[in-house]
């Protein structure tokens, strides 16, 4: 019984290290969502778009009415004076008589309505906010697209970094067993001690190797956490890789358009919000009329006392009225306001015709260096297996007492030169298959 539960607890041990290492070991694809999800850059891009929402509301409040709402209290210590002919009261022509017009408590309140009733440039500022919209998504899914690119491109360097130090570790292991092997010979008198010696520094430097790709492995690992945005302090681990995945990688050229691409459309956005704001300008030589309104109603005292007036009562006051207002010279500054508007117009066309060509450009570099980099892949795979053949030959060879200590040493410097060209033949292959992507504007599909 004692013993079963021993089993138990083992088999719960693997259970719950197993489950640790699945959740701490992430695919690409879940670190990418979970960069989208709590990118700070893409948060900031958000907050963009919604301020430029809210820019469209302001807009559509120009179309709608204003209404104001105004009181006032005066008091005048002393009312104030007019000058007017005596004459006018029945006295002496070409006298003047003081008079003082009102009472000392003056008070009012009212309200006050204003309505556009056209404005063409309120049209055009509703039509640039919404522009505006459709182009805050567009950076918002340039965002998306570079932090898919930066993922994975760090996503990859860690999986070959990974199969570099496996690779190294193997290499290390060898040599260290050779060590042991070849120190036993010393002390029974079959080698001398320049071979133990020459030993040593090959797996010393085996070993520095190692811990360099680890150094790099960090820093990398870093790297990805921050793009996800999540803490330095979080375990993660990548999926490794296998050379099924290069091998079965398609060589063909995809279907491509160039005016699909982000970058083509954030040109053509800007040529719209551009032709927006000449029209903007030009309407600028239109009239303008909006409609006014007020009602009010005034009080008066003789004393100050604000809850009292003359006869206990308001006196109203209402009005309705057009203000049209006709634009007649500006000293031809809408002209040549126009005029620059014209040139970037021009200079948008130029860059979209540009970038057009070198979408085109990107795709055709991209799918060449694929092309090169996969039969280059192939090559140094070849080779690296045919490395490690010959090295184990030599190494079985050296124990047996046929070949030299140096000849072991040069057959690993050997392995080592074509394990190092096998992984960045490999990084170089998923790097271009990741360029490639981008080329085509499929990052994120």
């Amino acid at each position: 019984m004692k013993l079963k539960h021993q089993l138990v607890g083992i088999l719960t041990l693997f259970a719950v290290i197993n489950g640790t290492y699945a959740q701490n070991t992430l695919t690409l694809e879940k670190c990418i969502e979970k960069a989208l999800d709590q990118s700070l850059q893409l948060k900031s891009d958000n907050y963009d778009l919604e301020k430029t929402k809210a820019s469209i509301g302001q807009a559509y409040s120009t179309l709608l009415p204003s209404i104001n709402g105004s009181a006032s209290y005066q008091y005048y210590f002393d009312v104030a004076t007019s000058i007017l002919p005596s004459e006018s009261f029945g006295g002496q022509a070409g006298s003047y008589s003081a008079v003082q017009f009102g009472v000392p408590q003056t008070k009012s309140a009212g309200i006050t309505l204003n309505q556009t009733v056209f404005n063409a440039s309120s049209l055009i500022a509703l039509k640039a906010a919404k522009a505006y919209l459709k182009l805050n998504h567009l950076q918002i899914q340039s965002s998306k697209e570079e932090l898919i690119y930066n993922i994975t491109a760090t996503y990859y360097n860690i999986q070959t970094i990974d199969k570099q130090i496996d690779l190294s570790n193997n290499n290390l292991n060898n040599t260290e067993k050779l060590l042991k092997s070849t120190q036993d010979q010393y002390k029974a008198g079959l080698a001398t001690q320049t071979d133990v010696d020459r030993l040593l520094v090959t797996r010393d430097n085996s070993a520095a190797s190692v811990e360099s790709s680890r150094n790099s492995r960090e820093k990398y690992y870093n790297l990805l956490k921050l793009l996800m945005n999540v803490s330095l302090n979080d375990s993660i681990q990548v999926v490794p890789f296998t050379d099924i995945e290069l091998d079965a990688i398609a060589l063909q050229q995809a279907s491509f358009n160039a005016e699909n691409k982000t970058n083509y459309l954030q040109i053509v956005e800007n040529k719209t919000i551009t032709n927006l704001q000449r029209k903007n300008i030009s309407y600028g030589y239109l009239p303008t009329l909006s409609m006014t309104g007020n009602l009010s109603y005034s009080g008066y005292y003789t004393s100050s006392n604000p809850l009292k007036n003359l006869n206990d009562k308001w006196y109203p006051s209402s009005y309705i009225g057009l203000n049209l207002s006709v634009p007649v010279f500006d000293g031809f500054s809408k002209k040549f306001q126009i005029k620059q508007k014209d040139f970037e117009l021009k200079k948008l066309d130029i860059q979209a015709e540009q970038t057009i060509l070198q979408n085109k450009k990107d795709v055709a570099d991209a799918t060449a260096d694929l092309n090169s980099n996969f039969i280059t892949y192939e090559n140094q795979k070849r080779n690296f297996v045919l490395a490690q053949k010959v090295m184990k030959d030599i190494e079985s060879q050296y124990q047996n007492g046929l070949v030299k200590v140096s000849d072991y040493i040069n057959s690993n410097t050997e392995l080592q030169s074509a394990q190092n060209n096998y992984i960045t033949a490999i990084i170089n292959i998923k790097q271009a298959q990741l360029n490639l992507k981008k080329a085509q504007g499929e990052l994120i599909n």
